[in-house]
């Protein structure tokens, strides 16, 4: 059954609804700009999840000073209110403009997957702006599905999800026809985008995550496995002058002989190690607000010892 919109859900609508109508007609680089310091200033005066941002980093980076720990979380805070506006700016930008304001690095790899007439699982992190980075794979004639999951208030999910739809991205949600939706936009040569990098609770496969075990979602993994397709990690990063970089990491081919759960397993890992180093390289960009370890792991983890006997994290190497 439908959830039925409150007063505060009308409110926040109503709010939400002018931005986004300023965000048909006002730049994107305006947006940007008014995003970073709408974020500094959540940061420093509303510090809503100040500290729990704060926490989060200090445990990533225990070799960070907190005179350091502070100002990057700062500059997170400006990092995600940029990225926030600019979704915001999306209807107002055609392909040409999202076309020059993400720059791809590696896009052959993918090239490489369709040519071989298959669809792949993207994967990237609430990290840099995402909403746009997937709508510019639309606007380069990549067919682009997103599996998202709904925003508590149903009437700014429904206005984000027709964003995405008018910027040609098709959209599966939560539900029982979930696999359906993803395993028939696989076959039909779709890059079916997902972002599993919070909490999943009982529902996730356990990996090690910045250094620290992990429930994450299955979904990447298991529909690779079950549809005989790649998966393509990847990543944007915003540069100074206000544009991005697109970066497309190598495919993780699944291994059809191998046990479904091991399967699961080892390909969540290696593409939440990939993950970990890019969030590592570039951590002003990283969605650090999110209470993410807060599951409780299994003592000791399925597989994570045996695949790191193979596999070293690419955490403790980092020298802050």
């Amino acid at each position: 059954m439908a959830q039925r919109p409150t007063i505060k859900h009308r409110l926040e609508f109503a709010g939400l609804g002018l931005v986004f109508l300023m965000g048909r007609s006002l730049p994107r680089r305006f947006f940007v700009r008014l995003g970073a310091v709408l974020g500094r200033l959540v940061h420093d005066g509303l510090k809503i999840r100040r500290e729990v941002t704060r926490d989060n980093l200090r445990r990533a980076l225990p070799k960070m000073p907190e005179d350091e720990i502070v100002a990057l979380a700062r500059r997170s805070y400006g990092q995600l209110g940029s990225s926030l506006l600019e979704f915001v700016s999306l209807p107002g930008m055609d392909h040409e403009a999202l076309i020059r304001c993400v720059r791809f690095e590696n896009l052959e790899a993918i090239d490489r997957v369709r040519a071989r007439g298959q669809g792949a699982m993207l994967v990237t992190a609430h990290f840099g702006s995402w909403e746009l980075f997937g709508a510019s794979f639309v606007a380069r004639g990549y067919p682009t599905t997103f599996f998202v999951k709904r925003q508590k208030n149903p009437l700014v999910a429904d206005m984000q999800d027709d964003i995405r739809r008018k910027a040609g991205i098709e959209i599966v949600t939560e539900g029982p026809a979930v696999a359906k939706g993803v395993l028939r936009a696989l076959r039909n040569g779709h890059l079916v985008g997902i972002l599993p990098d919070q909490d999943a609770r009982r529902h996730g496969v356990w990996v090690e995550f910045l250094g620290r075990p992990a429930s994450t979602f299955k979904g990447p993994a298991y529909f690779a496995y079950r549809a005989g397709v790649p998966i393509i990690p990847a990543y944007v990063r915003r540069e100074l002058d206000g544009d991005h970089v697109g970066v497309i990491l190598d495919p993780i081919e699944p291994d059809p002989s191998r046990d479904q759960d091991e399967e699961v397993f080892r390909l969540t890992q290696a593409y939440t190690d990939m993950m970990t180093a890019w969030i590592l390289r570039h951590p002003e960009h990283y969605f650090w607000v999110h209470r993410r370890f807060k599951s409780t792991p299994p003592d000791p983890v399925p597989f994570l010892e045996e695949y790191r006997r193979d596999h070293p994290s690419p955490w403790p190497g980092w020298d802050g």
